[in-house]
């Protein structure tokens, strides 16, 4: 009996282990799992286009494209109510679902970051070129920049998204600046500049 406790004890102290370490899970961000807005009636309206799409814990993602813009925000529910982030990170589009970053079982995962993959195009072509992981900060009420990696420039890109993401608990939004993990470009830079309405 003893020994069988502490096999028990063993094998709870290592599933709690588990459970603490940084995991990964992923959400969609395309078009049939989301919830669009209505579009007004005057033209032009059709190119301003939002939708809200489930996330993890309580968080939702917001996705606005209007012209050729895409601005990824996030709103959460439940109570207390919060104010929604609609503009964390903008490009000309974006990819097609997002990585959480997080810890806890799948019942109970509770995220601290979001990666989601933003889009340049080819110039002069409506085709995709440049591809940059934007790494963001989230909490309930609150989401931000916490930095960019380039995918073509970094081959193990993902990997460095992953760790500066698990670090982005100790990052405090309005306070400390987002930065570029790898190899810096233009594209990674041009992923960290202010949002302009």
């Amino acid at each position: 009996m003893r020994a069988f406790l502490l096999s028990l004890g063993l094998a709870l102290c290592c599933q709690a282990a588990f459970a603490a370490e940084p995991q990964s899970r992923y959400s969609s961000i395309e078009n049939k799992a989301c919830k669009f807005q209505p579009i007004g009636k005057q033209v032009g309206d059709d190119d301003d286009q939002s939708k809200t799409c489930p996330g993890l814990g309580e968080a939702q993602v917001l996705v606005r494209a209007f012209g050729t813009r895409v601005r990824i925000g996030f709103a959460w529910r439940g109570a207390p109510a919060v104010k929604p982030v609609p503009a964390v990170v903008e490009a000309w589009s974006a990819g097609s679902k997002v990585e959480w970053r997080g810890t806890g079982p799948a019942a109970g995962f509770a995220p601290y970051a979001a990666t989601v993959r933003m889009l340049f195009p080819k110039e002069d072509s409506p085709q995709v070129g440049q591809q940059v992981l934007a790494v963001m900060r989230v909490a309930r009420g609150e989401a931000c920049l916490v930095g960019a990696v380039d995918i073509r420039a970094n081959r193990n890109a993902y990997e460095l998204a992953r760790a500066m993401a698990d670090r982005a608990p100790a990052f405090t939004c309005g306070k400390d600046r987002p930065a570029v993990a790898g190899t810096a470009t233009e594209w990674a830079q041009r992923l960290l500049a202010p949002i302009a309405d």
